[in-house]
């Protein structure tokens, strides 16, 4: 076990740059977590940035002045070790002292790989109070085997996403002035465009078509599914999941109907529930509920499938409708959690419960002309709903219909920075 390999900082003080990268606005949000006593659990997809994370809050701890030797990082990617022993080397060999003897910083990387972990997290921290612990891990903290019963109160959540679009477009050193939208239109559609292909993994920003294609497909969703997924899981038919993968990449949104979908994998619906599982612990799959004001009869109602990245979608599925791709795009965007599909056959693609808890129901309809009558299932939820306002998602048509002091705001899908105004409830 190369300890020293993998926290160069205690020869010469310091995290290379290699190993830094680029800040993101998350980077601060960590920093703030590490002043409190509870554990920092980094949750997120893989090579999202999450090990980026740990080596940046690292890098800060040094130039704050902690001692090199008082920082331990090691990756369960590289071999189930048992911790108990990582631990007594780190102290034997690197520390000369006990782990009680003064403030340390542990951080353990895909922390999901190390068996019984939530329970030896929980050991470790109630024993080690002056010990500042940071986990991450490439799943759903939700669905970690007894996570909730072995660490509550115990932990913060810190869920890294790829790169949102501005993100994206900071990384790729384009400047584009939100306040002139119109002046970018074109600017905006092309790089929009690349965007859906990387799915903001700053690995896949430069490579061509092909490659970025092998890229999520071999090196990401395979190793995943193969790897990841029956190690966490006993999963017997891993290819299952793969199926699924493609199945929902060929119809994003499709309606989980259990007993067809059994049938065209040949499997029984509790082991296609056991395999759904799976691929939303792996935060590969996207769940959305039919929207109603009682979530428990949500739960119960039908349920549609995205894919949880639209690279992973156009990695599968080359040739996919652009208007599907941007679908996808906005439900992964706004984390959607529900839909709409009434009795009548009514349907609502998103509906979207912003940060002061305010609904916003969402339609994408990538159509160059709107008109009043595309708005009426808006408007008629808006009614039953009793809110003010909804957004419909254009291919180029920008326009405002309002019914009864109600707002229905048609936004072409380019424009970022309007759509995200709306999102966040501050269109005017």
């Amino acid at each position: 076990m190369n300890l020293e390999f993998l926290n160069p900082w205690w020869k010469d003080g310091r995290v290379s740059a290699a190993l830094v990268g680029r800040r993101r606005g998350i980077f601060h949000e960590a920093m703030a977590i590490m002043n409190v006593r509870q554990i920092l659990a980094i949750t997120g997809l893989r090579r999202v940035g999450k090990t980026t994370l740990m080596y940046q809050v690292i890098d800060e701890l040094l130039k704050s002045g902690v001692d090199p030797y008082h920082i331990l990082y090691y990756s369960f990617d590289e071999g189930r070790a048992d911790l108990d022993g990582l631990l007594k080397q780190y102290e034997t060999d690197v520390l000369k002292d006990d782990l009680r003897s003064g403030r340390m910083f542990l951080f353990f990387d895909e922390i999901q790989k190390l068996p019984d972990w939530p329970g030896t997290i929980k050991i470790l921290f109630d024993a080690l109070p002056s010990c500042k612990i940071v986990i991450s891990g490439s799943a759903r903290i939700g669905m970690w085997k007894d996570t909730r019963e072995s660490l509550a109160g115990r932990f913060f959540e810190l869920a890294v996403a790829p790169l949102d679009f501005e993100e994206y477009l900071a990384f790729q050193d384009l400047h584009l002035d939100p306040s002139r939208e119109n002046l970018y239109e074109k600017d905006l559609k092309i790089h929009l465009a690349s965007y859906l292909k990387t799915g903001g993994f700053v690995e896949a920003m430069n490579l061509d078509d092909a490659f970025r294609r092998k890229y999520f497909r071999e090196g990401f969703l395979e190793r995943v599914v193969f790897l990841d997924i029956p190690q966490a899981m006993p999963l017997q038919r891993p290819e299952l999941l793969m199926a699924i993968l493609r199945i929902v990449a060929e119809r994003p949104g499709l309606y989980l109907e259990v007993n067809s979908l059994s049938n065209d994998l040949r499997c029984d619906q509790r082991t296609l529930a056991n395999y759904l599982d799976g691929l939303e612990y792996a935060l590969l799959i996207q769940k959305l509920y039919n929207y109603s004001k009682n979530l428990l009869t949500s739960e119960k109602k039908m349920k549609r499938l995205y894919l949880a990245n639209t690279a992973f979608t156009w990695a599968l599925n080359p040739q996919i409708d652009f208007s599907l791709l941007i679908e996808q795009w906005f439900v992964n965007w706004t984390r959607a959690r529900f839909f709409l599909r009434t009795p009548q056959k009514e349907e609502i693609d998103i509906i979207h419960r912003n940060d002061q808890e305010v609904l916003l129901p969402i339609e994408v309809k990538m159509q160059e002309r709107i008109d009043p009558r595309d708005g009426k299932i808006l408007f008629r939820f808006l009614e039953r709903a009793g809110i003010s306002a909804g957004l419909m998602i254009t291919l180029n048509a920008e326009t405002r219909f309002e019914v009864d002091q109600r707002l229905v705001e048609a936004v072409p899908y380019w424009k970022y920075w309007t759509v995200k105004a709306c999102l966040e409830g501050k269109s005017t």
